[in-house]
């Protein structure tokens, strides 16, 4: 007849099955109030931002605000998202804005059109397939703004010349502060925009091929929104000394190509005046139409077309840039070297 196992021997061998269980569950428990702490520091800390923004003159609204994101992230979301400042007002569909609790100050935001901009005369509408953000920021303030766009549309009005319309493909900014410019209140910009579709650009130089563009530009004095309309922010910006840099800006459209360094800035008459380094392939016919087909006009377009060997390129192959006399934007005109294009004018931007 076999023997009953000791009872002390069953209690511990049950006892060390269950222990995993009940270990997870006290991590879950722990984890789960931990979390629901973080949720409350971060409201705490969101509703404070808000408090310090409205005492800068920033009015944020982020409509049905839902905090959500159990259990390894903090997730906000605003079925709109609405910022005004002064007589500026910028709205967004829904936003999304997720932040993992390991790395709060890493943000990625999902917005939803239509964006748009107004500062009671001109008014900007913008909509997209697809827009993402991220923020960096540290202790010290942003460190890095990005935005990617999936097919971007943009219209802008109220700026006296008529309707402004654009779109492409896909479109990416970075902004960062420039380390070793603070003392200009630097900021880093760096832009591309592939295949797009610019109607003023088309009339400009031909063709209906769409464009890419790229910039790479570092902007001065560039310390925040004020609040006011676009032409006021111009106006700060310029009595504080700012300008651009550019760094390279490029335009590849069909066999047109055009890259550009040098600076740029505005005059006391509020038009841009500086002087930019110019390599072109391709833009002869712009210079002809500028010139009106006078003979420095039609020596400036000759150089600004294909290389005379262009003929024995094979298909596809893209034209050599061909580097020009410097392009100068003095006193309202524009001139390129030793010849001033007389059917251009540069008129006050506000």
């Amino acid at each position: 007849m076999d023997q009953a196992a000791p009872v002390g021997n069953v209690r511990r061998s049950r006892f060390w099955l269950y222990t995993p269980f009940v270990l997870l569950l006290l991590v879950a428990i722990a984890w789960s109030v931990a979390w629901f702490a973080i949720r409350n520091r971060a409201v705490d800390a969101l509703d404070g931002w808000l408090a310090a923004e409205a005492r800068q003159g920033r009015q944020w609204t982020c409509a049905d605000r839902t905090i959500a994101g159990y259990p390894f992230r903090i997730e906000l979301i605003c079925n709109s998202l609405d910022v005004r400042r002064g007589v500026v007002t910028a709205s967004f569909g829904r936003t999304e804005a997720v932040a993992q609790i390991y790395q709060p100050r890493r943000i990625i935001a999902e917005l939803a059109g239509p964006l748009r901009v107004s500062d009671g005369t001109v008014a900007v509408e913008g909509s997209w397939d697809l827009l993402q953000a991220s923020v960096n920021a540290s202790q010290t303030g942003l460190q890095r703004l990005s935005i990617a766009a999936d097919a971007p549309k943009v219209t802008v009005t109220g700026l006296g010349t008529g309707e402004l319309s654009g779109s492409g493909k896909h479109l990416e900014l970075h902004v960062r502060p420039n380390p070793s410019r603070t003392a200009e209140q630097a900021r880093d910009v760096a832009a591309s925009v592939t295949e797009a579709r610019l109607p003023l650009l088309d009339a400009l130089i031909g063709g209906a091929e769409p464009t890419n563009l790229n910039a790479d530009i570092t902007v001065t004095q560039a310390d925040g929104f004020k609040g006011g309309t676009i032409a006021e922010e111009l106006e700060l910006w310029r009595g504080a000394g700012g300008k651009i840099d550019v760094l390279m800006l490029s335009a590849a459209k069909g066999a047109r190509r055009v890259e550009t360094k040098g600076e740029l800035r505005l005059d006391d008459q509020r038009r841009p005046t500086g002087r930019l380094d110019v390599a072109a392939a391709g833009l002869d016919g712009l210079i002809g139409t500028l010139t009106g087909g006078r003979v420095g006009g039609n020596i400036l377009g000759m150089l600004l077309g294909q290389n005379p060997r262009a003929g024995t390129a094979q298909p596809g192959d893209k034209p050599r840039l061909a580097p020009m006399p410097p392009l100068r934007l003095e006193n309202g005109l524009l001139a390129m070297g030793p010849f001033v294009i007389p059917n251009v004018k540069l008129q006050p931007l506000y």
